[in-house]
């Protein structure tokens, strides 16, 4: 599951819902949008690409 820091904007995915923001502490982490979560592909796959 892909989720989204409302404080610093960070994209990330985990198994279970953390109760914090891995980057910046923040208990402002939620589930991500269907934007957020097509970001976050491209963003993989991006990275795949480069480190190929």
């Amino acid at each position: 599951m892909v989720f989204a820091c409302d404080h610093c904007k960070f994209l990330f995915s985990r198994t279970t819902e953390p109760e914090q923001c891995p980057d910046c502490g923040k208990f402002a982490v939620r589930a991500a949008n269907q934007e957020e979560v097509a970001d976050y592909q491209a963003i993989v796959e991006e990275f795949k690409r480069e480190s190929a």
